[in-house]
């Protein structure tokens, strides 16, 4: 059955994320090639500002700063909330990641404390799926909004 286009505008959150660096230096590892000292190390183009304090003191910013992907970890919590909203009635077995898109406005720190809320701003039906799009914001501790997104799944009926 198709979702109800009357949950278009339904909120979800705030969600508080703390960044901390070892979350950081972790991901990093984990989507560019290891875990230093663990298991074997990152490739030597790696981007070494994350992870270290001291790479990143040259930088323009002077501090580590959480690579565009690390958003993925903090901004989808309203998206997985909707998803899984009984009231939507989601099958999330029927469900794929369409796709998600991203703006950046300030980067992101360890030491950031952020808040992300979201909306739902689309359904749509064609044939038998569903597109269900969740838009994103994400503020910082200065109020200021670091990241924006918007998320797709499509739902098979």
């Amino acid at each position: 059955m198709p979702i109800d286009r009357r949950h278009v505008g339904r909120r979800y959150g705030p969600f508080r994320f703390e960044v901390g660096l070892e979350g950081v230096r972790d991901f990093v590892s984990a989507t560019g090639g290891g875990v230093p000292g663990r298991v074997f190390s990152p490739p030597e183009r790696h981007e070494q500002r994350p992870r270290d304090e001291e790479a990143a003191r040259p930088s323009p910013r002077s501090a580590a700063v959480a690579p565009p992907t690390y958003a993925a970890v903090f901004a989808i919590q309203p998206f997985a909330t909707a998803i899984a909203d009984p009231e939507l009635g989601v099958n999330v077995l029927r469900l794929v990641h369409g796709e998600q898109d991203f703006d950046f406005l300030e980067p992101v720190r360890p030491g950031d404390v952020l808040e992300t809320t979201g909306v739902i701003t689309r359904i749509q039906d064609r044939g038998n799926l569903d597109f269900l799009e969740v838009t994103t914001e994400s503020r910082n501790q200065h109020g200021r909004v670091a990241v924006r997104g918007v998320w797709t799944a499509i739902i098979r009926n």
